[in-house]
């Protein structure tokens, strides 16, 4: 059973949009739409005879494949390209004869493959925005609220939700932008015969190749790129690079739903992750799967990059992006949905963030009360003193503000009123709401 046909779990690891993209009916419409392009440019040229054009171009209309012939044929050869030629040649009669005029195999695939890139990453690019738009409002509505900050998993320093919000929402934009740019870039079609020479063409080959490009609504490439494959590669690397950008907030996002923190749970109503076991437990699932899609998009890159090592001017290795290229687009685009989805719903506790801060009782307010000792003491010495009154009241189980109080050196250079503001997690969070304020201008909507 494959996950992305399953008539159960299919809308967990994939979407709809894209395996309709990526679908035989797809590949079997372009193959249709390419072949009748280039009998029009070539009529118009003079290639093959006008009679031929109008005659395959009305025929086309009326075209359907038959399916269970293409299936077998398709096993025999090996490639679906020439049993839908024949299909089509039988059905156009002796115009038919005028089909494929000077092309090759590969030159149908990847002008194909080039058409389901174009529709999937604008299809990607509409549903990314609609991700980075949620961060921007979240990053606006929480650039104040407080909250601890972590590294290494430990507690850091207090900090803001909007400013962790800010940094999701800044790659994100980042993202975008990338996206943008690629799908900027021409996407150039594939049209030059066996070898790419257009020897079978003719003297007008290259104004064939250009013309069907322009019918398509492509742009031409300068040289045929059937073992050049930087282009394929390019796009897989940026689409599995989105994936992994959901993975990261998601798993920020599941570590904020466990018990221990409750900064959060995921919505979707009372069964949303219930156990089959457990009646009390809900386990946090959309996010999940979102890291799952961002581990196999990447897995995908090292497969299309090994496509790009071919002999001589082409050689099997295409069926790695046949089978690479669309489940990337199926993680990226499910992992950039599901995310949409769990930013959607996802409830945010607030008490229970400003209620962390305090639970290593102080502890993450040492540098905030070295800094203060610091123009007294000196940096390192107030390393050094802080050091061991953090690591007494660690030994006494007593929180830090206590043990700070008790100590003479303390007494001596800060006042209760120092102190404090010193112990203040509110009045330790830096620039972080300035810096959330200048992440939002950076980006207008």
């Amino acid at each position: 059973m494959s996950v992305f046909t399953s008539k159960v779990v299919r809308n967990l690891f994939g979407t709809d949009a894209m395996r309709t993209i990526f679908s035989d009916d797809t590949r079997v419409a372009n193959y249709l739409k390419i072949e009748v392009a280039l009998a029009k440019v070539e009529a118009g040229l003079g290639v093959i005879p006008q009679d031929a054009w109008r005659d395959i171009e009305q025929k086309s209309h009326s075209f359907e494949i038959d399916w269970e012939r293409f299936r077998i044929d398709v096993e025999a050869v090996g490639y679906p390209v020439m049993p839908f030629v024949t299909q089509l040649a039988e059905h156009c009669g002796e115009s038919g004869e005028y089909l494929h005029w000077g092309s090759t195999t590969r030159d149908i695939t990847d002008t194909s493959f080039v058409l389901q890139l174009r529709e999937a990453l604008g299809v990607l690019a509409a549903d990314l925005d609609k991700v980075r738009r949620k961060l921007r409002e979240m990053t606006a509505r929480h650039r104040s609220t407080l909250m601890i900050a972590r590294t290494h998993g430990k507690h850091a320093l207090p900090s803001t939700f909007g400013f962790r919000c800010a940094v999701w929402y800044s790659e994100v934009e980042r993202q975008c932008e990338r996206l943008a740019a690629l799908r900027a870039e021409p996407f150039v079609g594939q049209f030059g015969g066996a070898i790419g020479t257009l020897a079978a063409v003719g003297p007008r080959g290259l104004e064939v190749q250009s013309a069907l490009m322009a019918e398509l609504g492509l742009g031409t490439a300068e040289i045929a790129w059937f073992a050049s494959r930087d282009r394929v590669s390019e796009v897989v690397f940026r689409i599995a690079s989105i994936a992994q950008s959901m993975a990261s907030i998601a798993k920020s996002l599941v570590i904020m739903t466990r018990d221990e923190l409750a900064e959060a749970s995921e919505g979707g109503g009372e069964q949303r992750g219930t156990s089959s076991a457990m009646p009390h437990k809900h386990n946090t699932v959309v996010p999940e799967l979102v890291i799952v899609h961002g581990k196999m998009a990447t897995q995908q890159v090292a497969i299309v990059m090994e496509s790009m090592v071919q002999d001589f001017e082409r050689d099997w290795q295409g069926h790695f992006e046949t089978i690479a290229v669309p489940q990337t687009f199926q993680h990226a685009h499910a992992a950039v949905t599901q995310m949409h989805t769990v930013l959607s719903g996802l409830i945010l506790h607030e008490d229970r963030m400003r209620a962390n801060l305090d639970v290593t009782r102080g502890q993450v307010m040492a540098e905030s009360v070295m800094m203060a000792l610091a123009p007294k003491l000196g940096r390192k010495n107030a390393h050094h003193a802080i050091s061991r009154l953090c690591n007494q009241a660690l030994a006494e189980d007593r929180p830090l503000g206590e043990v700070l109080r008790a100590d003479p050196q303390v007494a001596q250079y800060l006042g209760e009123h120092e102190l404090a503001d010193a112990l203040d997690p509110a009045g330790y969070i830096g620039l972080a709401t300035q810096v959330v304020d200048n992440v939002l201008k950076a980006h207008a909507d």
